[in-house]
């Protein structure tokens, strides 16, 4: 019975010196979450709740569990934009071979293909985006690809502009000074707009105000009319005027503000244009003349330059245009029962029964940590901790040793009696 007991203390410690060596291993490993050896001791069944059993020696020791820390490692800035870490809860999904397996290691890469890969070239697992949806997200799990095709031009067909003109300007009589863009004491004040026409060329459109009613009574409103010229720097290609701003004796907007420029040829063989316009929230003050703010689409045609990866795991593919596209979203799983999952090769785990379902959400959501790009998270093991534990381990399994050899001394006594 002694033996029994010495050796299984033997295979404990060396359970455990296995387990902390896998450990030190994979110090450097990203992602990687060390392990532990829980033990438990053991009894003869035979002894189980009989009287003066607990006077009696066990029979040993045995491995109960090998449980993991799922502490976060400290995040580790590449540099490399493609490189994710987890700040929080959740897995990242890769597809290994048609099975569902997840990772804390954001070392991605892109593939041949465009498929965004693991170190161990597993498809990353995200949503894709719902065409027409104005960055929505399918709720359906895929492949991420990395689009780094060209973007195409956008002609312009909205734009908004705020601005504040002068209540002091002087009112210009338009039957004797009639508009006119080239003469600048037709109008108070103008301000040039660049548009994009369907080749992507950039055209302009200049907007003129012109105070043309007065201030009259104090009840009655002010009323200022706006021209439009577009065309290339230098030509004039349409012209024409929009529906006159309407302003209330406190400066604000009652009514105007809306109208649509069309344009039926910029001279450069692109579609006729649309633009609808929007001047809502001007205003009228003493201030001087200014635009406050400006929204217009369009733009011209882009190369694919770079990603970058917002906190919520939206993929976004930046072209030389200045524009980005969302491309597609990072995809987290999350379980009930941590200690369920079964570690697999390549720093993977797999779901088991235990675990539960996996809990699969965006970034940010539902309890799942968010997205840090250009990082990665780095192992958990405390090296210093498991020097400590693997000297303690040794010791274990030399104590277990000395036992087996006292206990053959003691054998080789009765043998000689």
């Amino acid at each position: 019975m002694g033996y029994n007991t010495a050796v299984s203390g033997l295979d404990a410690a060396q359970t455990d010196l296995n387990t902390i060596g896998n450990n030190i291993a994979n110090v450097n490993t990203v992602g990687f979450k060390q392990s532990n050896a829980q033990f438990g001791d053991l009894y003869a069944a035979s002894l189980a709740g009989a009287a003066g059993s607990s006077t009696t020696p066990g029979i040993g020791v045995s491995t109960v569990d090998l449980s993991q820390s799922f502490t976060q490692g400290n995040i580790q800035t590449t540099g490399n934009p493609l490189d994710m870490a987890i700040n929080g809860g959740g897995f990242f999904v890769v597809n290994n071979n048609g099975t569902m397996d997840y990772t804390r290691n954001g070392q991605f890469h892109v593939a041949a293909n465009g498929t965004l890969e693991t170190n161990g070239n597993l498809p990353v697992q995200g949503f894709q985006p719902v065409a027409g949806s104005n960055g929505k997200f399918s709720t359906i799990l895929s492949n991420l690809k990395i689009n780094e095709s060209s973007m195409p031009p956008k002609a312009t067909s909205q734009a908004s502009l705020v601005a504040n003109l002068n209540a002091n300007d002087t009112p210009i009589n338009t039957t004797t000074t009639p508009f006119s863009p080239s003469n600048p004491s037709s109008y108070n004040s103008s301000t040039t707009m660049q548009v994009y026409d369907s080749l992507g060329n950039p055209q302009q459109v200049t907007l003129y105000f012109v105070q043309a009613s007065g201030t009259g009574g104090a009840n009655q409103p002010n009323t200022w009319d706006v021209y439009y010229s577009a065309g290339s720097s230098g030509s004039t290609v349409s012209s024409g005027t929009l529906s006159p701003l309407t302003f209330n004796n406190s400066g604000q907007l009652v009514s105007g503000g809306t109208s649509t420029i069309n344009v039926a040829a910029w001279g450069d063989g692109s579609a006729a244009s649309s633009i609808g316009v929007s001047l809502s929230g001007t205003t009228l003050t003493d201030a001087s003349f200014g635009v406050t703010s400006e929204n217009i689409n369009g733009y011209a045609p882009g190369t694919y330059s770079a990603i970058s990866v917002q906190s919520n795991g939206t993929i976004d593919a930046n072209y030389t245009n200045g524009q980005s596209n969302a491309i597609g979203q990072v995809a987290l799983a999350n379980f009930a029962n941590l200690q369920g999952l079964s570690p697999i090769s390549g720093n993977l785990w797999s779901a088991t029964a235990a675990a539960g379902s996996p809990l699969v959400n965006a970034p940010g959501t539902a309890g799942l940590g968010t997205i840090q790009s250009g990082a990665v998270e780095a192992s958990n093991v405390g090296l210093s901790s498991q020097l400590v534990d693997m000297i303690v381990a040794q010791q274990a399994y030399q104590a277990n040793t000395s036992t087996i050899k006292t206990q053959q001394q003691d054998t080789q006594s009765l043998l000689q009696l």
